[in-house]
């Protein structure tokens, strides 16, 4: 057995209601919270809801509802810029990947210098200076609310990379599967597809230990038992909590095992389309990405083609009968990209990406990411 370390700090709250024991797992993190969300959660008045609870435990809070899809570095320096103008002393990501992104850059951008871009990219040190962060996930998908990682989009240069740091891993993620029962269809659909493949990119990773195999695997069983029926029935408690624990789990795997290059070519479409989710990035090739990835780790890959379709050990044939029926499309090959886009983005597969691609079990070069890419584009099928 090969040498590995594992930590789990983050303290999980998961269950349904679990929402209202928020402002108890606050307590001692600080006197004055930045409560962060898109304007859906502001508008449901749990933003609200939250704000009455920190104040009946002394805590005092301002609102930051300016999240956008992707966070991007303008929305996430005017957070900072509240963040200190108010004298906020620690985070409370409410919502989606999106809104628990921007709330752990937030915490990095408030207390060091300048903007946020830097230290995505790590040109400057994050410190121990982070504030605080409290998690509050409303979907099933990103797995943030338990990574030390942000996903942080640059408008200017079309780069979307994940910033890495122990400092800005919540201190305590709170999974109400109660707020996901109002997630539409689409979103549903599209994170639920990346709690997938959070789970087998971290499985198949060469950063993979015996430890967050078994939660990678936890994943993979939780989202192909209740996938069909969150999709037919958004309002089934049960399936949603199924959901919320694999969400949780694969969220677990990655922050060990990290992500490879199925995740890469979905940062860089993200980076270049801002328009299209983060799921439907993935969907995109994912398809492709497995065929490629098929002949590494072969016992790994047929597990989960079986976890997805009983008795089938291929796994491109099981995700093409687990999820061709599930209503996605390919965002991408809407797009109809040129070759001059195809080739800009398989280049930057090596750059800012690169340490993920190292990960993925099969060695990828610059013709095949162009391949796939192409592939992906044409929907062929052999």
């Amino acid at each position: 057995m090969k040498i590995f370390s594992f930590a789990m700090p983050t303290k999980i709250i998961i269950g349904a209601g679990v929402r209202h024991q928020t402002a108890a797992h606050c307590a001692g993190l600080g006197r004055k919270a930045l409560i962060v969300c898109d304007p859906f959660v502001a508008r449901q008045g749990w933003s609200a809801d939250l704000q009455k609870e920190l104040r009946q435990e002394g805590i005092a809070t301002a609102v930051y509802d300016g999240v956008v899809p992707n966070p991007t570095t303008v929305s996430i320096d005017a957070g900072a810029e509240i963040a200190k103008r108010e004298k906020c002393d620690f985070m409370i990501g409410f919502g989606g990947g999106s809104s628990m992104d921007t709330a752990k850059a937030i915490a990095v951008a408030a207390v060091h210098e300048g903007s946020i871009w830097p230290y995505a990219m790590g040109e400057k040190a994050i410190t121990s200076a982070t504030l605080p962060v409290v998690a509050v996930t409303t979907t099933s998908g990103t797995g943030s609310q338990c990574t030390m990682f942000s996903v942080i989009t640059n408008p200017e240069t079309n780069q979307k990379p994940g910033m890495g740091s122990p400092f800005i891993l919540p201190r305590a993620a709170i999974v109400d599967p109660e707020l996901m029962l109002s997630l539409p269809t689409a979103m549903t659909r599209a994170t639920a597809f990346d709690v997938f493949c959070h789970a087998v990119e971290a499985y198949t990773s060469s950063a993979a230990s015996p430890l967050s195999d078994m939660y990678a695997e936890k994943a993979i069983v939780e989202m192909a038992r209740n996938f069909g029926a969150v999709l037919q029935d958004g309002s089934n408690l049960e399936a949603r909590a199924g959901m919320a624990l694999a969400d949780t789990c694969a969220g677990v795997a990655i922050n060990h095992a990290v992500v490879s290059l199925g995740h890469v070519f979905a940062h860089i479409i993200g980076g270049h389309y801002h328009d299209i989710a983060h799921g439907d990035a993935l969907y995109a090739v994912y398809r492709e990405v497995l065929r490629f990835n098929a002949s590494g780790l072969p016992e790994k890959h047929a597990w989960v083609a079986r976890q997805l379709v009983p008795g089938c050990s291929d796994i491109v044939a099981a995700f093409d009968r687990f999820f061709g029926l599930a209503g996605f499309e390919n965002r991408l090959k809407a797009k109809t990209p040129d070759a001059g886009q195809v080739g800009r983005m398989a280049d930057e597969v090596f750059t800012y990406l690169n340490f993920a691609v190292e990960l993925n079990p099969v060695k990828v070069d610059r013709p095949a990411a162009q391949r796939i890419l192409e592939a992906s584009i044409a929907q062929r099928k052999e």
